[in-house]
């Protein structure tokens, strides 16, 4: 492996580590509301969920051209 994509995994890990330090020593606990988060999904954050969708569809299609391709 270069030193390149060392560097990127180590930092990766860091991240996630770190993430994962505050998340445990901030714990709270928080009451869950599905029908308050579908209300912000389709009124407060509807164009944000929308071009999320978007994107998430052009990654589908473009991991299904980037295979599909033959190799010469």
């Amino acid at each position: 492996m270069n030193k390149k994509a060392f560097a990127a995994v180590a930092v990766f890990f860091l991240v996630i580590f770190g993430t994962l330090l505050r998340s445990i020593t901030n714990f709270s606990e928080v009451v869950q509301n599905v029908s308050g988060i579908a209300t912000d999904f389709y009124s407060t954050y509807v164009v944000a969920f929308e071009l999320l969708s978007l994107i998430l569809v052009g990654g589908i299609i473009g991991m299904f051209y980037i295979t599909s391709r033959e190799e010469d």
